[in-house]
């Protein structure tokens, strides 16, 4: 009796607590498994690597390293235009089908990936918004100011910007037999498009020419940040918790000294001084949004992400080009030439002083040479396109380039411009090679292609020129535009 008493007591005695955390682990662990199984399952006929689709460890390492963009045409080479990159993210390349995609009437929505460009914890700005209509609304305060509407003053703040710059260099980087005065030109690119952007977007510079230094701290913070930003892109679970209570306190405020914080609270003086009673009205993009009845965290948000968003592309559009004239002498020489010659034959004042230092804009475009190289540089490194601009694919599903793709897949519509821009297919086999000749061998008669992107409607496009027959370079056989919605 002792022995079944005692058998008795062992068959209803309670699991320990060890083998109860081992139960809720294997129960975890399986759910996770099949989680990751129906993932891959979902997206099995795409091409691609095969730990992308599995994990989005493959792609956040990229983002790290800073390469997926220099990636994605050995991936198109390899896979076709189509391309997994993670367990639910595509890359496609096919210009016509990222045209679709983007078009003002398509169903694709921005994704939850646009949200990491938040530069602040309060608030949204043009890129962050992913609701439609509220994009939509938004658009009506600060479309008119980046269209030049109401905003005069663009070429007199760019020249001011260029004149600081032309003195530092006068004052700090002219090498002589006895010294050696090195420039980093990718540095003082950046000071300039600052300056430049603070000049027509606010009326006044932020003085990192002319002091010689990042006064707000942007390029520190691009630096440190961004990558990391990209990185967390991938886990749009984890960025949703980020942004909720408490972790969302770790987000940047306007009371920070560094960071994302700080240029925001520079942002909110900008337009506090602006607000003032006796504040004299400006012909600038801020006055704009104002005039047009943008106020409060909104007001703030747009004037914030300016200091991020307009300097990065101006500078990055102005290094690899000149990167490029000074690997080719021989574009160099000619480009130098024509600007000699133009300058030569430079009307002078009316009031009989010298021709200006700075060109103006409406001699600049008479330029055709200059705006071959100019064209030919943006065309090699467009702005814009490092980032993979995630759009989501409606619930009903759709199909892409053969392939069906599943509703709620993320497509990268950025790459596309960059891919495109490259392309042999199109550009002929010289496609990756800087040969500005190419813009004036087209037809006269067409359009050039307008490479410098610009945020109209919802659409960055560009018009291509088709073919001269009597160019033996040029493949183009027809007009065609390159489209990705990017705010």
């Amino acid at each position: 009796m002792a022995f079944l008493a005692s058998l008795s007591e062992r068959a209803i005695s309670r699991p320990s607590t060890s083998v109860i955390l081992y139960y809720v682990l294997g129960f975890l662990l399986l759910v996770h498994a099949i989680r990751r199984v129906r993932g891959w399952y979902r997206l099995r006929h795409i091409p691609g690597p095969a730990l992308a689709g599995w994990t989005s460890l493959w792609l956040t390492r990229r983002y790290l390293k800073g390469t997926f963009c220099q990636d994605v045409p050995a991936l198109v080479d390899r896979y076709g235009p189509v391309v997994r990159v993670a367990p639910d993210k595509i890359v496609c390349t096919d210009i016509t089908t990222m045209y679709r995609i983007s078009g003002v009437r398509s169903d694709y929505k921005k994704s939850e990936w646009y949200t990491i460009s938040r530069v602040s914890r309060d608030g949204d700005h043009i890129l962050s918004l992913i609701d439609p209509e509220l994009r939509k609304e938004r658009k009506k305060y600060i479309m008119p100011a980046y269209t030049g509407r109401g905003v005069d003053d663009f070429e007199e703040g760019i020249d001011r910007a260029l004149a600081s710059w032309i003195d530092l260099i006068e004052r700090k980087y002219i090498s002589t037999p006895g010294k050696n005065a090195p420039m980093n030109f990718e540095e003082k690119a950046h000071f300039y498009s600052l300056d430049a952007v603070g000049e027509i977007a606010y009326s006044e510079s932020f003085e990192c020419v002319k002091q010689d230094k990042d006064t707000k701290g942007v390029l520190g913070i691009n630096d440190a940040t961004i990558p990391i930003l990209m990185a967390v892109g991938n886990y749009v679970a984890l960025w949703r918790i980020l942004r909720m209570w408490p972790f969302y306190l770790l987000f940047p405020n306007d009371g920070d000294e560094c960071g994302f914080g700080a240029i925001v609270g520079q942002a909110k003086k900008l337009v506090a001084k602006r607000l003032q009673p006796d504040a004299k009205p400006k012909r600038d993009m801020l006055q704009s949004f104002i005039a047009h009845g943008l106020r409060g965290e909104p007001l703030s948000q747009e004037v914030g992400i300016q200091f991020f968003a307009g300097s990065d592309s101006i500078a990055s559009a102005l290094y690899t080009t000149l990167l490029l004239l000074l690997t080719h002498p021989s574009v160099y020489t000619r480009l130098q030439t024509e600007l000699d010659t133009a300058n030569k034959t430079s009307p002078p004042a009316t009031d009989g002083s010298p021709p200006p230092t700075i060109i103006h804009d409406s001699q600049a475009r008479s330029l055709p040479y200059l705006q071959a190289v100019i064209r030919e540089g943006l065309r090699l490194f467009p702005p814009l396109t490092a980032a993979p601009a995630f759009k989501e694919v409606p619930a009903r599903g759709d199909d892409v380039c053969g392939f069906p793709l599943p509703g709620g897949t993320l497509v990268a519509t950025a790459n596309a411009i960059l891919q495109g821009c490259r392309e042999k297919g199109f550009w002929g086999e010289d496609g990756d090679c800087f040969r500005p000749e190419r813009w004036l061998e087209a037809d006269d008669s067409e359009t050039y292609m307008q490479m410098l992107m610009q945020k109209k409607r919802d659409t960055v496009c560009s018009s291509l020129p088709s073919n001269n027959p009597g160019s033996q370079h040029n493949t183009i056989r027809d007009p065609r535009t390159l489209g990705a919605q990017l705010s």
